[in-house]
């Protein structure tokens, strides 16, 4: 099988077609923080636009002590990268495993960047069991593990939003490490996630453990490019000697030292996220025609129910009325019944609550 490479996001595609502006556009395809980013942010990038005429710090000295402390951790075991898919790519070429094993559907980058080094790559599908990756699923994976290979999980998973628990992560390693096998742990969602169940600080008791990091999604970065793979020190000194030496850009490195400190932004974001996914979520689910799995992260997964509604039709007419969600139909072992959306601003979430009753209204006649 393989991924398509599609993601959301693509706001300046969709302005081109409707001739607007992006500005114009509510992007609810992307998983960002609805509150943009920090007000530092700014004043960083204009006070030290002189640099741009010199290289990158090489070393990101101040930057990995923020992470480290961010996270909890050392800064020996931190590595900066140009975003998680850089990570995803450093890590795989670090290790070459036999087999990647990818519990399914989820990120598109983990298989297309193992299936580009020719890797065995086996997609547990995750469907079934009500789209967990739980103790149970665990056990039934013991067989399928081969020494040197890596199962990469997404915690909490996209496009699903939920959580696993770190007690079943344990288990996971534990098996991992009799086998002489990895485990890569994307976390680009955890810090929106109300209960902390971050494998960060389990990086110093398994020294088969890499959990990605991501200021992204939290921050509203994602032109900036930034996240972080943590290891134990040994595994970091091998990715280091595969990275660019200077992936992280100027502006990055300044604003990712920054950003990681200012706990009035954490905090505010974390307390609106909490509160505005479950009213979004409960109002949604009160349209017809669609189920909205309970949010764990900052986004929705929903499946439309009636049978003769598929989401392409549907994302072509909210399209219309300047609204992108994320057609969830190309992601592995999912249908066209499936799409994703955005926790956004209270006003814009409740513009598409809206939107979406009058295009299933309109569209199909189902309210």
């Amino acid at each position: 099988m393989k991924p398509n490479l599609i993601h959301g996001g693509n706001v300046y595609k969709a302005a081109q077609e409707l001739n607007i502006s992006h500005d114009d556009i509510l992007d609810f395809s992307a998983n960002i923080n609805p509150l943009g980013f920090p007000e530092a942010v700014k004043s960083i990038i204009l006070n030290h636009i002189k640099d741009i005429v010199h290289y990158p710090d090489v070393e990101q000295i101040e930057l990995k002590k923020a992470a480290a402390e961010y996270y909890g951790t050392s800064p020996e075991s931190i590595m900066p990268g140009n975003g998680s898919v850089e990570l995803i790519h450093i890590v795989l070429e670090a290790l070459r495993p036999s087999r990647a094993i990818i519990p399914s559907p989820t990120f598109a980058e983990y298989a297309i960047s193992c299936q580009s080094r020719n890797i065995d790559t086996l997609f547990i599908n995750l469907r079934p069991n009500n789209f967990k990756f739980d103790f149970q699923m665990v056990n039934n994976l013991t067989d399928e593990i081969i020494p040197n290979s890596i199962i990469i999980l997404c915690n909490p998973n996209n496009p699903t939003g939920l959580l696993t628990k770190q007690q079943d992560i344990s288990v996971l390693l534990d098996i991992l490490s009799d086998k002489k096998a990895y485990l890569l742990v994307d976390e680009a969602f955890m810090d929106f996630v109300d209960v902390d169940e971050s494998m960060a600080t389990f990086i110093e008791k398994y020294d088969n453990l890499m959990v990605l990091k991501s200021v992204t999604k939290f921050f509203a970065l994602p032109g900036l490019r930034l996240g972080f793979v943590l290891a134990c020190p040994e595994l970091i000194k091998r990715f280091y000697t595969l990275k660019d030496p200077w992936n992280i850009n100027t502006f990055a490195g300044l604003v990712g030292a920054k950003v990681l400190q200012d706990k009035h932004y954490i905090d505010k974001t974390r307390k609106y996220i909490r509160e505005e996914k479950l009213r979004f979520w409960e109002n949604l689910k009160n349209v017809p025609a669609i189920q909205p799995l309970y949010p764990e992260a900052n986004f929705i997964f929903i499946k439309i129910t009636a049978a003769d509604i598929k989401v392409p039709l549907l994302a072509e007419s909210l399209k219309k009325n300047r609204i992108l969600i994320r057609d969830c139909s190309n992601y592995m072992f999912l249908d066209d019944s499936f799409f994703r959306v955005a926790v956004k601003r209270r006003e814009d979430n409740d513009i598409f609550v809206s939107a979406l009753k009058e295009v299933l209204e309109k569209e199909k006649g189902c309210l």
